[in-house]
C-alpha cells in the first residue's frame, strides 16, 4: 500500500474521500511462523487504527478517515455491522470523530474509543444500539475520565474493567462497564497502547522513547497502578510502538509506525511473567512482516483465536496507508 499525504482539514474531515484502500488491510498472521494465513478488508478502509477479536472471532475495526468501526463475522469478508457515519465527524450517538480503538465484553457490549477527537468511550449493545458516552476532554492529570487523547483500549473479561490509555496525558483510566471511573495511573511517558494480561494479572503498556528514556512495555498492578515490571529494562529495540497484543503462552507482540524505511516491523517478545524485568532475551522481529509484506503501516493487534482442533494461536495484523494531518495524529 503506497503512502500519502492527504490528511484532514481544520473540521477533521478527510481531503481526500477517494482515497480508499485497494488491497486486503487485515492479516492473519501464524504468531510463531510471520506466515500470512488469511487477508481480507480490501476497499472497505481509508484509514484504519484499532482491530480487536472478540471471544466469537468477530473483527472489529476502527477507521479514524471514515470515522467509522466495522465488525466483520467469522469467515466472513464483508461487514454485519458499521457504526459511525462515513467520512462525518461528530460526536453524538451516531457519529465518531476518529476512533482509534474498540473492545467487547463478553456479554457482547462494544466499547469505542472515540479518539483523536472527542476523548470519549462509547457504549453499544451488540446490534449497535448507543448505550452511553464516557469521559471529557481535558488535560488536567490525576482525574479519573478527565481525558485528552484516548488511543487505546483493553478489558479484564474477570473484574469487568475498562482500561483507558489516555497517551497525551501519559496515564491509565479505569473504568467499570457501567461506565464508572474510578481510577487513573500515571505513566512515564506517552503511553501509546496496552493489553491486559489475565494469569499475572496485569496491564501490559507501552510507552514512546524520549530524552529521559527509551520505549519499553510496562506491566502495571490493575489494582493500584504501580509499575512491577518492565522489559527491556535499559536499551530498547523499539523505535515507535503504537499498538501491543498479549497471546497466552505465545508472547507480546508490538507493531511500529516509525523506522528509517517502511515497512515497518512487528516484534514477537517473549511470554511476560511477574518477573519480567528479570528477563534479558532480545525481542524477535518477524521477518515475514518486515521483509517480505511491501506496506506503508504495519498494526498488531489482537489475540488468541480458536481453530478446531488444531487450537492455534493467530494474531491478527492490520495494514493501511500512512497519511499524516500535520497534527497528533501518530505522532
Amino acid at each position: 500500500v503506497s503512502t500519502q499525504s492527504t490528511g484532514f482539514n481544520s473540521k477533521n474531515v478527510v481531503l481526500d474521500k477517494k482515497a480508499i484502500i485497494e488491497e486486503d488491510v487485515i492479516l492473519f498472521v501464524d504468531p510463531k511462523s510471520g506466515n500470512v494465513t488469511r487477508s481480507l478488508g480490501s476497499k472497505y478502509f481509508a484509514m484504519p487504527h484499532g482491530v480487536f477479536v472478540d471471544h466469537h472471532e468477530n473483527i472489529f475495526v476502527t477507521d479514524v478517515a471514515l470515522h467509522q468501526v466495522f465488525k466483520f463475522e467469522v469467515n466472513k469478508t464483508e461487514p454485519s455491522l458499521v457504526l459511525g457515519t462515513k467520512f462525518v465527524p461528530g460526536s453524538d450517538s451516531t457519529h465518531f470523530c476518529k476512533p482509534t480503538s474498540v473492545v467487547v465484553t463478553a456479554e457482547d457490549f462494544i466499547f469505542v474509543g472515540d479518539g483523536y477527537c472527542n476523548a470519549r468511550v462509547v457504549k453499544f449493545t451488540k446490534s449497535g444500539k448507543f448505550v452511553g458516552e464516557y469521559g471529557k476532554l481535558s488535560m488536567k492529570k490525576g482525574v479519573p475520565g478527565s481525558m485528552y487523547l484516548v488511543h487505546d483500549l483493553t478489558i479484564s473479561h474477570a473484574d469487568r474493567m475498562v482500561y483507558v490509555a489516555d497517551r497525551e496525558n501519559a496515564q491509565i483510566h479505569v473504568m467499570t462497564y457501567k461506565g464508572n471511573f474510578s481510577a487513573v495511573y500515571s505513566i512515564p511517558g506517552n503511553v501509546y497502547a496496552i493489553d491486559f494480561i489475565p494469569e499475572i494479572p496485569a496491564i501490559a503498556a507501552v510507552n514512546i522513547s524520549d530524552a529521559d528514556s527509551p520505549s519499553k512495555v510496562m506491566l502495571v498492578n490493575p489494582d493500584s497502578g504501580e509499575i512491577t515490571g518492565t522489559y527491556p529494562t535499559n536499551q530498547s529495540n523499539f523505535t515507535m510502538p503504537h499498538a501491543i497484543t498479549y497471546i497466552q503462552h505465545v508472547g507480546i507482540f508490538l507493531g511500529e509506525i516509525a523506522a528509517s524505511n517502511p515497512p515497518y516491523p512487528v516484534w514477537k517478545l517473549s511470554e511476560i511473567r511477574r518477573h519480567a524485568q528479570k528477563r534479558k532475551e532480545t525481542p524477535a522481529l518477524l521477518n515475514v512482516l518486515a521483509s517480505n509484506i511491501p506496506i506503508s503501516f504495519l498494526v498488531v493487534i489482537a489475540v488468541l483465536a480458536v481453530i478446531p482442533i488444531a487450537y492455534m494461536g493467530v494474531v491478527v495484523v492490520m495494514r493501511c496507508n500512512d497519511k499524516g494531518d500535520g497534527d497528533s495524529f501518530d505522532r
